[in-house]
């Protein structure tokens, strides 16, 4: 037991220990891993506290389900409360646990509705009793308050339970109590699911994960904890939501597919330098980056002095054009010109500054530098401010989701957190004393989501994508695939949790029914998606300790990331991704020469990716794994410059510490150790 974490299962022990009569205790559950581990605590320690005759009887009804459906109240009746307020005989005795940890959003009203059937029938338990350890969700416990205040009333304490990694997860001694189907016999087709031979579940799962983790090397184990580490400490949307950052940088791009203002160029404007503008806006909407490079290219050649506007746009689409093929330096002089040209030249054609605005964001973020794309940001959203209302009516919202995330990318994390409550509301440009209201819509509740997952709050994070999907908004087309997104962040958001059950039922419920998405509009999405989908699949594969299927799952994703290169306008998430996916690849390969030079050109990869500001702290986290992964290679093999990569990820490390993000202070400490 370490840090406050032990503390609270420590006093919560102590005073079970010391108890001989009915009391209830709450304990707020930072996750179901921390759940299991004090259970396991309780197990462990009791014992040893003068409670040798105590049983421990866990009311959990999630493990003996193979669907993840919300759960009905006859589930909850029939495993929860029945079995606390009539409880056999031999059991009567028991330290009875009522396990909600695993709730999910869609059981709220469930767990309700139990609480408070569980409210009338309060004076039920009593004096023949043992006590009860009411096992809560953050989020759940205010329900629990509402429908059962008469209980709530009763209780004897209230404990926060965080993870403590050294921790075990086995859970000797427990009783499970679960009518119907056994937790036992609800794992098999998730094991086989993933191809993993099933062992002796004597113990339910947690015997069966246990038994995987000591077949495993010490190496192996710490490989997987690196990886989960390198899970939460890249929040999902950094890798796989960067399409949400760059909206309003493309926007009038999508306006020009989603109402065919440009059908017919030919028509519009005889041959000449305006067609080609006209085809080459088309093909970039398109995603036709070469072609729109080469007629932009021509239509910068041939358009003469007096058409400032149109150059000005045809530099700022060419610009664009070259950053989302992975050539942003090349792109670097049109976006200037842009600038330049329109700020001193176009005396009140805003259409076109709005563009060259926004294609020097862009482009100045696939660079890396975060802020000067801020800055640029700044100055589009005063022009924004100073516009009609329908303008500001749509790209205010927009705007508001792409600065949260960019706030998280620059290592603001706290900044974005504390900025939620006003982005929600007047949205992120306070220069004007109108303000307008932004309203909560389904994308700001992911992008909120992803920034909770980074601040370890996993909990909220869960619930909130969960909410998400569950209100049934509409996905804007342009996002249409980010549905199938957030199902894959649930699992995992369960996988970091540590309730891997559920996040092999998502993952395979994910693949049996995919949602579409408008493919003009977001070609890219898909395979974002799929590439997603596949991480997870692959991580919980690592988790579940199949290294194999792992890597068939990063080879998946290695090839999708690839084919959404062709389509994505968001060059730094997509390279982060790529990145990512090559990290958790190299983690599973055994061959040891060809996983030398992989590391070798991770860690060449990830400075490039940095930049020469190394302002984009995701990218940094990713550098930190990657020189570890070289140290660790190099090691191995007995190379001499071992500790010269250790060091460099320790150095690249000392940025992220006490931004809020506790999976950045973990990394820390760890580049700081010997690898």
């Amino acid at each position: 037991m370490t840090g406050a974490a032990g503390g609270e299962r420590s006093r919560l022990v102590r005073a079970l220990a010391l108890s001989r009569r009915f009391h209830l205790y709450l304990a707020r559950c930072a996750s179901p891993r921390a759940a299991d581990q004090l259970v396991a605590e309780l197990s462990a320690e009791l014992p040893r506290r003068g409670r040798a005759e105590v049983r421990l009887v866990r009311l959990e009804p999630y493990g003996a389900r193979t669907e993840d459906t919300p759960l009905t109240d006859g589930e909850l009746a029939d495993r929860v409360l029945l079995p606390l307020l009539d409880p056999p005989d031999e059991l009567r005795g028991a330290i009875h646990l009522v396990d909600a940890s695993r709730a999910a959003y869609a059981d709220t009203e469930p767990w309700a509705r139990v609480f408070s059937l569980w409210n009338e029938k309060r004076n039920v338990l009593g004096p023949s009793h043992g006590e009860v350890v009411v096992m809560l969700p953050r989020a759940l416990a205010p329900v629990f308050a509402a429908a059962a205040p008469d209980v709530w009333s009763i209780r004897s304490g209230e404990y926060v339970i965080e993870e403590d990694a050294g921790a075990p997860n086995s859970l000797p001694g427990t009783t499970r109590v679960a009518r119907g189907l056994s937790r036992d016999m609800a794992i098999e087709p998730i094991l086989e699911s993933h191809k993993i031979g099933a062992p002796a579940l004597v113990g339910g799962v947690e015997a069966a994960f246990s038994s995987l983790t000591a077949a495993a090397p010490a190496s192996e184990g710490r490989r997987v904890n690196d990886a989960l580490l390198l899970m939460r400490a890249v929040s999902p949307l950094a890798l796989f939501g960067g399409d949400i950052v760059v909206r309003p940088w493309v926007d009038d791009l999508l306006s020009v597919l989603a109402a065919a203002e440009i059908t017919e160029p030919s028509v519009v404007h005889p041959p000449g330098p305006l067609r080609d503008l006209h085809f080459a806006i088309w093909d970039l909407a398109s995603r036709d980056f070469r072609s729109a490079t080469g007629l932009f290219s021509g239509a910068i050649e041939r358009l003469d002095g007096d058409s400032v506007a149109f150059a000005v746009g045809a530099c700022s689409g060419l610009a664009i054009a070259l950053a989302a093929q992975d050539r942003a330096a090349e792109a670097v002089p049109y976006a200037d010109r842009a600038l330049r040209d329109g700020d001193g030249s176009l005396h009140g054609a805003r259409d076109a500054m709005y563009g060259a605005l926004r294609a020097n964001a862009f482009v100045h973020w696939c660079l890396g530098h975060l802020e000067r794309a801020q800055e640029l940001d700044q100055t589009l959203a005063t022009e924004v401010e100073a516009s009609t209302d329908v303008i500001r009516s749509r790209l205010v919202p927009i705007a508001a989701r792409s600065h949260l995330l960019r706030l998280a990318e620059r290592g603001q994390v706290a900044a974005a957190r504390g900025r939620v409550a006003a982005l929600l509301d007047p949205g992120p440009h306070a220069s004007s004393p109108r303000r307008e209201s932004v309203g909560v819509d389904v994308i700001m509740r992911v992008v909120i989501s992803d920034l909770d997952f980074l601040t370890g709050d996993l909990d909220a994070s869960l619930w909130g994508l969960e909410r998400a999907l569950a209100e049934g908004a509409p996905w804007p087309k342009e996002h249409a695939s980010l549905a199938r997104r957030c199902e894959a962040a649930k699992a995992l958001v369960e996988i970091a949790r540590g309730n891997e059950e559920r996040a092999a039922k998502l993952l395979r419920h994910r693949r049996d029914g995919r949602a579409p998405s408008d493919e003009r509009l977001e070609p890219d999405g898909g395979f974002r998606a799929e590439a997603f989908g596949a991480v997870a699949s692959g991580l919980l594969s690592m988790v579940m300790g199949n290294p194999w299927d792992a890597a068939m799952w990063f080879m998946s994703a290695r090839s999708s990331v690839a084919q959404w290169g062709d389509w994505g306008l968001d060059r730094r998430s997509r390279l982060r991704a790529e990145l990512f996916v090559e990290l958790l690849g190299a983690a599973v390969d055994t061959d040891a020469d060809h996983a030398l030079a992989s590391a070798r050109s991770l860690a060449d990869q990830a400075e490039a990716l940095l930049g020469d500001t190394a302002e984009d702290h995701m990218s940094r986290v990713l550098a930190v794994a990657a020189h570890r992964e070289l140290a660790r290679r190099l090691a191995s093999a007995g190379a001499g410059d071992a500790r010269s990569a250790a060091q460099r990820a320790a150095a690249l490390a000392q940025p992220l510490g006490g931004l809020g993000v506790p999976a950045w202070d973990e990394l820390l400490r760890a580049a700081a150790r010997p690898s």
